[in-house]
């Protein structure tokens, strides 16, 4: 047992340290290097950016913003290819009492289908929302998404591409979508556009996500994959599309057009308030969008089969994840479906051999499911009075989507792991005999099998977090029953804690940037799940014999 110890710690140290690694950003390039993004270079353009609150209510600060951003764009692509699209207040259709003006700069190919990046220079002006300040001074948001604008109209701006490159710089973004509804109706302009690509931030620093995609996304998570560095979980944008936030992209999507979202996360405390200041930013997180962003503008640019305008257009779209540093694992929503019923059909089939070999009883396996049902039923109780404990004690207002607050990593990490010492004790007090154990590792199975087939159906995003879970149980419990040669027992069952591991760690994280400690609710929830199958899993493999 000893043995079977050490190499249980040993593959899950392992597994740990590389999921910390999923989520790494670029060392930044510094200025320079002519030929490739830099950081540094896009430093000092937010610098200039930030120097003032520039929001719609501050008209002054904001058209010292416009005319910066419009005299580097004339810079990198030439005057000619600069145009303002301004919009009164009245034909706004809006209740304002400014004038909405876009910048709109076009770098043009051998074919006027173009990929259109998008960023906003207005920022959040004096009233905040859900508890925050208000009075940004945009250096992230919407800085980095300016930046990275000009970056690649240095870039590019003299080059000669297959396919046109197209840059929207909207104003009043920040006060209802303003300046990108008014650049939909622009007809002539829309009728160009293959793919776009909006660009946000809700922290200062950490990995840049892509966190929403267009309906029927199979061909754009194809053309994604030619990103460095892809960020990215499908539970991501299956969760976003039924949250009430919105940015430009939404306006984009409304006309039907294809196309990613990108923001980073880290340090949400600082989202519209006084903290989204130039002494804030981090050059690595800006590097990321680089890097992530530049591989694909280079070939939608130099590849001809993007200038047919409706390319991206599907009738299907994925189910994705990382498993590995700049590794993403994809698959169609229907195959992740099938898949479902595949490991249902062999946990049915496995369950009805150890019946019939009197090794396992139906009633254990309702017992062991209602055992499941009502842990991950007190954990979520648990993960809700934890987060409003914590919104208490910070002295902000709670939301299960977005706390305001700071340092809140700690106590949400010791929560997950107090999770995961109870089920370890739910389990050492119920689980005595060698029929209970599989009965809890079958009933574990079931509840994540069933789980990802549910989820396939309604968000399938999500299917994922069970089915994988749910796949390595099936293999594992196989590989146990059958196979009595240790070494490859142990290879099956490793490989069960090793895959949950490098997406849970890294997912838990990546949702605890969205939501905050708000969100340990669904922390709890995804942890009790998860851990139904990992952990008597854990313990058939510290107990081979």
């Amino acid at each position: 047992m000893k043995k079977n110890l050490i190499i249980v710690l040993s593959v899950a140290l392992l597994s740990f340290v590389l999921s910390l690694f999923i989520l790494r950003t670029p060392t930044p390039v510094m200025s320079g290097v002519e030929e490739k993004f830099s950081a540094v270079n896009a430093a000092s353009y937010i610098e200039v950016i930030s120097r003032e609150p520039h929001s719609v209510f501050a008209l002054e600060a904001r058209e010292e913003v416009r005319l910066y951003l419009k005299s580097k764009l004339e810079e990198f692509v030439g005057a000619a290819n600069v145009e303002e699209y301004n919009y009164s207040a009245a034909e706004t259709g809006e209740e304002i009492d400014y004038d909405v003006k876009n910048l709109w700069a076009t770098i043009s190919g051998t074919s006027s289908t173009g990929i259109l990046l998008v960023a906003h220079y207005d920022c959040r002006g004096p009233v905040g929302s859900s508890g925050t300040l208000g009075r940004s001074y945009g250096a992230a948001d919407d800085g980095y998404g300016l930046s990275v604008l000009l970056e690649i109209a240095r870039l590019y701006g003299n080059t000669n591409p297959q396919n046109s490159i197209y840059l929207l710089m909207t104003d009043a973004e920040e006060n209802g979508l303003i300046g990108a509804k008014m650049a939909v109706t622009e007809t002539e302009l829309m009728d160009k556009i293959g793919f776009v690509i909006n660009i946000e931030a809700r922290g200062v620093k950490g990995p840049v996500y892509m966190f929403e995609t267009s309906s029927n996304n199979a061909k754009v998570m194809d053309f994604y994959k030619f990103s460095k560095n892809p960020t990215s979980y499908s539970i991501a944008t299956a969760v976003y599309s039924i949250m009430p936030n919105a940015t430009d992209f939404q306006e984009f999507l409304g006309i039907g057009k294809a196309g990613i979202n990108f923001s980073t996360l880290d340090s949400v405390a600082t989202y519209h308030t006084p903290e989204d200041a130039y002494v804030n930013i981090d050059l690595s997180t800006i590097q990321s969008y680089g890097s992530q962003i530049v591989p694909l503008v280079e070939e939608f640019s130099s590849n001809s089969q993007y200038s047919d305008v409706d390319y991206f257009q599907a009738e299907s779209s994925q189910v994705f994840f990382m498993i590995l540093p700049g590794v993403i694992i994809h698959f169609s929503e229907t195959a992740g479906l099938i898949m479902s019923f595949v490991v249902l059909a062999l946990l049915l089939g496995i369950a009805v051999y150890l019946i019939i070999k009197k090794r396992l009883r139906p009633l254990s396996i309702l017992k062991f499911v209602g055992i499941i049902i009502g842990a991950i039923l007190v954990y979520a109780i648990l993960g809700l009075l934890l987060s409003l404990l914590l919104a208490f004690v910070g002295g902000t207002i709670w939301s299960p989507t977005y706390m305001l607050m700071d340092h809140t990593g700690l106590p949400t990490a010791l929560f997950l792991l107090l999770g995961a010492a109870s089920m370890y004790f739910i389990y050492h007090k119920l689980v005595k005999k060698e029929e209970s154990r599989t009965a809890f590792i079958v009933s574990g199975i079931l509840v994540n099998v069933v789980l990802a087939i549910l989820t396939g159906l309604v968000l399938s995003g999500a299917s994922f977090l069970f089915f994988i879970p749910a796949l390595f149980g099936v293999l594992s419990i196989y590989t146990n029953v059958f196979i009595k040669n240790k070494i490859v027992r142990h290879v099956a069952l490793s490989h069960n804690l090793v895959w949950n591991i490098l997406i849970i760690v890294p997912l838990i994280y990546s949702l605890f940037l969205a939501l905050t400690a708000g969100g340990l609710l669904a922390f709890m929830i995804i942890l009790a799940i998860d851990l139904s199958v990992v952990m008597p899993l854990t313990f058939e493999q510290i107990n081979l014999q």
